[in-house]
């Protein structure tokens, strides 16, 4: 729930923060069925994404990431319990995950640390 809207999933608000000033295209993406829906919808309107997206894109990331686990006691209940424990996304994507080397970015599992530390944090 974000602004007393429901989305489906982290990754329909996430996409749809690419277009805060343009609450049509947000819309769209809100109700977009599936994954799918969602990229297509966002690769659909790029020449409308925010200026600073690439420079805001990881705190959004944080925000929405946080969002998720705050409002669902099960999963952050998960994610708390993993303690201080670096967390690693096993996916063979450099950015998102540790790569097909165990040399990528791992920025959704920096992102859930954070995340993690945060919830701690506010108890």
């Amino acid at each position: 729930i974000h602004k007393n809207k429901t989305y489906p999933s982290a990754l329909h608000l996430l996409e749809a923060m690419k277009f805060a000033d343009k609450p049509d295209i947000v819309e769209r993406i809100r109700l977009a069925l599936d994954a799918n829906e969602v990229y297509r919808l966002s690769s659909q309107y790029q020449e409308h994404v925010r200026a600073d997206w690439g420079r805001m894109f990881l705190d959004v990331l944080d925000d929405v990431l946080y969002l998720k686990f705050k409002q669902n006691p099960t999963i952050r209940h998960l994610l708390l319990n993993t303690g201080i424990a670096d967390l690693i996304f096993a996916d063979s994507n450099e950015y998102w995950g540790e790569g097909p080397n165990g040399e990528g970015e791992n920025h959704l599992g920096r992102a859930l640390c954070r995340v993690r530390e945060r919830l701690h944090r506010e108890g």
